[in-house]
């Protein structure tokens, strides 16, 4: 990723260079590992989240996007790696298995391919962690070939023909079938032994597979016969909308572990300007107060706190005053998390109309939040949260996963229920980047980060601001919520709800592949990019129109740079962000 004067930085060293491009580096599977110490913010909450993780016991490490949970995994790798005492840690991230998605369409072993495919993976991260903590203690004498009975490379070309969906030769097929997990449990095992390590830990990242539900409860029986005395698996998940599958039961089988950094939180701001001072130090040029609007416009979201940090200070070279500044910051920060939200449409396309009235939704709860501390400007507390009436959530079922989506996407953070009088209420606090957009801690008219501050700093209200559905959204929108089925992809036959087979031509009822589609894309509707780079893209003949088309190039930056200024800088910003859009959809 591109830094901020990097480029004309020719004094600095290679290795200095990096240096820097990793402080300013906002996804942390994209950082080196030796840079975790020195970029990880360490709270009361952080250290009993990373205990949880080099500890014993099954756990899932629940939040949403860009909450933190790759961060904390790969610290906790680290950590594992200097300390002795700790287990051998084996990291693993799972989240291309989206390239295995269009299976569940074309092939029979669709999920004897997936079952494969996710051994092998945990045998290429076992090989990683071997060779990785070897290095870490070059007195240990271990023979990694000898101790993994395999060949690294055999294993990874057959991980690549299962995503590319290629026939496997005589080989890589014997290759497959060694794998089990018995053999897989012994292996862990006896990698253990040769670091004199009582445990293992196995760190699953990117396991929640929005994309493929079958494969996801598929993928939590591996996680439930992984476990064993000596072997702990730890799973990161999204909120609200992960299934499980019928054999698994968090909260029974695994300890839930939520590491969305709470909003209401006392040490909230510190927490945040720790993130922000150690992965991206030129935060401190922006003056305190915005700083902390943005810390809370964040949410909670490490990630989301860079993006906006980075944001204004490249706004601020545009804007003539801190207000414009400010505002344009947000504005663009929320279009892209609407946009994020809205893709939701095109991953799960039977939730679509549910995605597009969950938007009116939220709109309902921010209006909400920002009339009641409107009437708080003069008082000691603020209002947060607002308190859904629970018998118009909880016997609704599109209802209850209009709210999940939402959470999913990191829209709405949920809150323990509360009782008033006979009802029993639902607690969410609403995204406070959209409050903050609407004013709710400063009086009309006025732009005062100082005023605002102090009214974010308050205790909260002793009760949530109350709403039902049917105030929040009008009775026929609920009474209409429906799931959009697709026809029958055989005879477009309108098909019902709940049916297996076509009632008109008897086909078995499939659905289209959402990563085909998805590389239908226009590459012009990538989030992240400028409207410059949009109206380029869409208007210049020799870039390809789609994603599909995009990544299917040898190489893209040439490609790119046949558009007038556009240069080396400028081709690598457009790539980070369709990758980072490929990150985000399909993970």
């Amino acid at each position: 990723m591109s830094s901020p004067g990097l480029d004309n930085a020719p004094s600095l060293t290679a290795d200095e260079q990096i240096e820097v491009a990793q402080q300013y580096e906002e996804r942390a599977d994209h950082l080196e590992l030796d840079t975790f110490p020195i970029n990880t913010a360490l709270t009361d909450d952080s250290e009993e989240w990373i205990k949880s993780l080099t500890g014993p016991g099954a756990k899932l490490l629940v939040g949403p996007r860009g909450c933190g949970k790759t961060h904390l995994m790969r610290f906790a790798f680290t950590k594992c790696i200097a300390d002795p005492d700790l287990p051998l840690a084996v990291y693993i991230n799972l989240n291309r298995y989206y390239t295995l998605e269009p299976l569940l369409r074309r092939r029979p072993d669709a999920m004897t391919t997936f079952y494969v495919w996710v051994l092998a993976n945990i045998v290429v991260g076992l090989y990683e962690s071997v060779l990785t903590f070897k290095a870490a203690a070059p007195d240990q004498s271990v023979d990694v070939d000898n101790l993994l009975e395999s060949d690294e490379t055999q294993v990874r070309d057959l991980i690549g023909a299962y995503e590319k969906n290629l026939p496997l030769s005589s080989e890589l097929d014997a290759v497959a079938n060694r794998l089990t997990i018995d053999r897989l449990k012994q292996l862990l095992v006896r990698s253990a032994d040769a670091f004199q390590r009582r445990r293992v830990v196995l760190l699953l990242d990117d396991a929640a597979l929005t994309l493929t539900p079958e494969y996801l409860s598929h993928f939590f029986d591996i996680y439930r016969a992984l476990k064993a005395p000596r072997i702990a698996p730890k799973a990161s998940v999204y909120p609200g909308t992960t299934e499980y599958g019928p054999n698994f039961h968090a909260g029974h089988e695994a300890d839930t572990v939520f590491v969305w950094k709470r909003v209401t939180d006392s040490n909230y701001l510190p927490f945040m300007e720790d993130i922000g001072e150690k992965r991206f130090p030129d935060m401190l040029q922006i003056p305190e107060e915005i700083r902390q609007l943005l810390a809370y416009s964040a949410f909670g979201v490490p990630r989301a706190f860079m993006t906006l940090v980075r944001s204004y200070l490249k706004n601020q070279k545009r804007q003539g005053t801190s207000q414009s500044t400010f505002n344009v910051t947000i504005e663009d920060f929320l279009a892209d998390r609407f946009r994020e939200y809205m893709t939701l449409q095109d991953k799960k396309p039977q939730l679509s109309s549910i995605v597009e009235v969950g938007k009116r939704l939220f709109n309902g709860m921010v209006g909400a939040v920002v009339e009641a501390n409107q009437a708080l400007l003069e008082e000691k507390t603020r209002q947060l949260y607002i308190g859904i009436d629970a018998s118009g959530v909880t016997d609704k079922p599109y209802v209850r996963r209009m709210l999940l989506l939402l959470e999913e996407v990191g829209m709405v953070y949920s809150g323990s229920a509360v009782s008033h009088g006979d009802r029993d209420y639902l607690r969410y606090v609403p995204h406070l980047a959209a409050v903050q957009a609407e004013r709710a801690f400063a009086r009309k008219g006025g732009f005062s980060p100082r005023g605002a501050i102090e009214m974010l700093s308050r205790p909260d209200e002793k009760h949530p601001v109350r709403r039902s559905m049917s105030t929040l959204l009008d009775t026929p929108t609920l009474e209409g919520l429906s799931l959009d089925l697709p026809n029958c992809l055989n005879c477009q036959t309108k098909r019902v709800e709940g049916a297996k087979y076509c009632f008109k031509c008897g086909e078995k009822l499939t659905d289209e592949s959402t990563y085909d589609r998805l590389m239908l894309t226009a590459l012009s509707n990538v989030p992240g990019l400028t409207q410059w780079q949009r109206d380029k893209l869409s208007n210049w003949e020799s870039v390809p129109k789609t994603v599909g088309e995009f990544i299917a190039l040898q190489d893209p930056g040439t490609a790119l740079r046949t558009i007038p200024r556009v240069g080396k800088i400028r081709a690598k910003t457009i790539i980070d962000a369709v990758q980072a859009f490929l990150d985000e959809y399909l993970s």
